[in-house]
């Protein structure tokens, strides 16, 4: 069993994505270890939550109530310059490109947890990620996209939230498959950090202990491990 703690709203619902996957979506937060099944939404929908993973007990309550395991995620963060030489062809991003980076995001993820997820369909996933980066094109989500391009074509962009006035929040970043491997990602970062934080504040991010290669960069850059945890899935 588990128990929802009281302080704060224990389960929330996503419009947005609910449309996207066909059914009612709810991330559930904040319980300890007496809620029971009965507690949970009714009919057919899809939770999620996310779990310290030094939080064994709370990690076990789930799982006997049906949720999976699909993701661990690593958190970062860097609070120092990154020195690198910028492409001259890396700036912000302009209303005319968003068919160019959605195109990118909807072909560019295969370790999120939406693609991790058997029980979702990968032209959905695939959805998730457009639409995402879509939001911000319609002012929905994040502050800023830096996009960097070669022969006139889009091949990187990074979304970026405003968390206050000295952190922000990688949100998505991504390069084309025939590009990676060239440091685009690196000094995305880099101008971000420069250009939005004006070289002064924290630049926070997280990926899947899968994604080895994203993991390697943020270390490489400097960033540092803040906490990590399991992320789980119930479809019913």
């Amino acid at each position: 069993m588990c128990d929802f703690e009281k302080p704060k709203k224990k389960i929330t619902s996503d419009d947005w994505l609910s449309k996207i996957i066909g059914k009612p979506v709810y991330h559930l937060q904040n319980f300890s270890t007496s809620f029971e099944e009965k507690d949970l939404p009714k009919n057919k929908m899809f939770i999620w939550c996310k779990v310290p993973v030094e939080d064994v007990e709370r990690l076990t309550c789930l799982q006997n109530l049906g949720f999976y395991l699909v993701d661990t995620n690593i958190k970062f963060s860097l609070s120092k310059k990154i020195i690198l030489k910028n492409s001259s062809n890396i700036r912000f991003a302009k209303s005319s490109d968003e068919l160019a980076v959605r195109s990118l995001a909807k072909n560019a993820f295969k370790y999120n947890r939406f693609n991790k997820d058997p029980n979702i369909a990968k032209e959905i996933a695939s959805k998730i990620k457009e639409d995402w980066v879509g939001n911000f094109f319609l002012g929905k989500r994040g502050k800023w996209m830096i996009v960097i391009e070669q022969n006139s074509k889009i091949v990187g962009f990074l979304q970026i939230i405003d968390k206050n006035h000295d952190t922000a929040v990688i949100d998505l970043i991504a390069v084309d498959e025939k590009n990676r491997g060239k440091g685009l990602a690196k000094e995305m970062i880099s101008y971000a950090y420069s250009n939005c934080l004006k070289n002064n504040g924290t630049i926070e991010v997280g990926t899947q202990i899968a994604n080895i290669s994203s993991i390697k960069m943020y270390l490489k850059l400097g960033f540092h491990i803040n906490s990590a945890s399991y992320v789980l899935h119930m479809h019913q």
